[in-house]
């Protein structure tokens, strides 16, 4: 075990702590994975993984629209598939501002999502996020969000494009 002491980075990602902590366990650093995430919580200067865990969640605000991708994400990624049921309107208008909805009919919303279903139902990477708006990449497309200002936050604004190779070097945050 380390007794060097780490700063967390500016925006602390939890995901890459785990797999951090995996690393180590499986490099026989540790014998459980228990002990890797308690040594990595001690090396930032926490007595255990839950305090760690929650120092994370509280440096990193809530984003509305990661949730709201989120929401996409596992609302079409089973489209085109035996039982699947498009969303109705009412549904949609509860995810999508009015204005984005006057400009992207319901019916094309449901469209085009359902179009890259396939796509949808890898995870979310490269992520950056901030209370309303999201910067991320999803299999090889790049997704900019943002929502509303107010609640209940639905998207105001939700682009998806192919991601290009210069996209690479984005740094990684919680997702």
């Amino acid at each position: 075990m380390s007794d060097q002491s780490r700063h967390l980075p500016a925006r602390p990602s939890l995901r890459y702590l785990k797999i951090e902590a995996k690393r180590r366990l499986s490099a026989g650093e540790f014998a459980t994975l228990h002990e890797a995430q308690l040594a990595i919580a001690r090396e930032h200067g926490l007595p255990s993984w839950t305090a760690l865990k929650e120092r994370i969640e509280a440096e990193n605000p809530e984003s509305h629209a990661l949730t709201q991708v989120r929401w996409v994400m596992s609302r079409f990624a089973a489209a085109g598939t035996p039982g699947w049921t498009p969303p109705d309107e009412e549904e949609l208008r509860r995810h999508f501002d009015d204005r984005y909805l006057s400009l992207v009919p319901p019916d094309w919303v449901t469209g085009l999502f359902s179009t890259v279903a396939e796509r949808l139902r890898e995870g979310l990477a490269d992520v950056q996020a901030e209370p309303l708006y999201l910067r991320a990449r999803v299999a090889d497309l790049r997704i900019e969000a943002a929502t509303e200002a107010q609640p209940p936050h639905r998207l105001s604004s939700l682009r998806m494009y192919p991601a290009r190779e210069v996209d690479a070097d984005i740094p990684t945050a919680p997702g």
